[in-house]
């Protein structure tokens, strides 16, 4: 494990950083698989540096920014859900999409992915006229354009990891913030 304080929190940055990781640490680089949030910086320079290694996100952070995007009073999707159970289960689905592959073809499950799962979830809607016009902006304009036209799933399906989440990271990151304060003068 390295432990680093920086400046800022750049592209940039993160090569330059990561350039120096892997020549202090002369590893296997094929069998490593970063997990991030989902920072842009943080992702490509990941890909820029250590290209034969895999790179998942964080399932946590998918759902923290789903539900935060429900949480919109503009958007009117928790209303939704809070008042419609066929609503709520059509979000429960979307946040557990991540848990399916994210191509076919997978060993364990060779035959769905989830761009499978999404056009399940979108025929279910179909039933309700109600909550697919209410949640219609939501799936295709967020879900399907965002998430899986530029995030793109083989960043955020977590199907068949160890690892899927990196909240026991956010757990030390808190725990420092508490000992040495947010912005120490190191």
């Amino acid at each position: 494990m390295v432990y680093v304080l920086l400046r800022s929190r750049t592209e940039e940055t993160y090569i330059t950083l990561f350039n120096i990781v892997r020549q202090i640490l002369p590893l296997n680089y094929n069998l490593i698989r970063f997990v991030t949030d989902f920072e842009r910086g943080l992702m490509n320079a990941v890909q820029q540096v250590f290209p034969e290694s895999r790179l998942g996100c964080c399932w946590f952070h998918y759902t923290q920014t789903i539900v935060r995007y429900c949480h919109r009073k503009s958007n009117g999707v928790l209303d939704l859900v809070k008042r419609s159970p066929e609503a709520a289960r059509v979000f429960r689905m979307v946040l557990a999409l991540p848990h399916l592959p994210a191509v076919r073809g997978h060993p364990l499950c060779p035959r769905f992915c989830m761009y499978d799962g999404f056009r399940a979830i979108m025929q279910y809607v179909q039933q309700f006229p109600e909550v697919e016009q209410g949640m219609r902006n939501f799936l295709i304009g967020y879900i399907e354009h965002y998430w899986f036209f530029q995030v793109r799933p083989e960043f955020f399906s977590v199907f068949g990891e160890d690892y899927r989440t990196n909240n026991y990271l956010e757990s030390f990151h808190s725990t420092l913030l508490v000992q040495m304060g947010r912005h120490p003068n190191v």
